[in-house]
């Protein structure tokens, strides 16, 4: 398989990124603290805010979107990693960790020393999959949405130098 290119969204990506999270939303509802329903009532302008905010990087399989990954700077040296998603289709060929490392080095550039995520605990492949990256657990553990008392989720972390 040739490797798909990964990039940084810009506002004019913004019905590709939609599509592309409501498919992430639609496939792994547990994975997330929003939901398909909520984002479904986004306006384009919201999506547009999304995409052009300068830290989501998208795989893009010819037109459309593979896989997705955001980065927040929370500041005081850490950013934090969000919406990360691959689509079903294409999970362990690499993209996801394509991904990750886009965003670590925004954070990396921007003077950060560390980034941080929240991994639902149901989600094994995923907890795997951050922890052969480098993630360790800091020991935060929370509800991934207030309304769902047996859905949690833990934090981890992988310093940047």
């Amino acid at each position: 398989m040739t490797e798909l290119p990964v990039r940084r969204l810009a506002a004019d990506d913004w019905a590709q990124l939609r599509d592309a999270r409501l498919a992430a939303l639609a496939d792994a509802p547990y994975a997330f603290s929003s939901t398909l329903e909520r984002e479904r009532q986004f306006t384009e302008q919201t999506w547009r805010d999304r995409a052009g905010s300068g830290s989501t990087f998208a795989a893009w399989d010819g037109d459309a979107i593979a896989g997705l990954a955001t980065g927040l700077d929370e500041g005081g040296g850490g950013w934090h990693l969000v919406g990360m998603w691959v689509s079903p289709q294409l999970r362990g060929v690499r993209i996801a960790d394509r991904l990750v490392a886009a965003v670590c080095e925004l954070a990396r550039q921007s003077g950060a020393a560390s980034v941080t995520l929240w991994v639902t605990e149901v989600n094994g492949r995923a907890r795997a999959f951050y922890r052969r990256l480098g993630f360790v657990p800091t020991g935060g553990r929370q509800l991934v949405r207030p309304e769902e008392p047996d859905h949690w989720e833990e934090e981890l972390v992988l310093r940047l130098r």
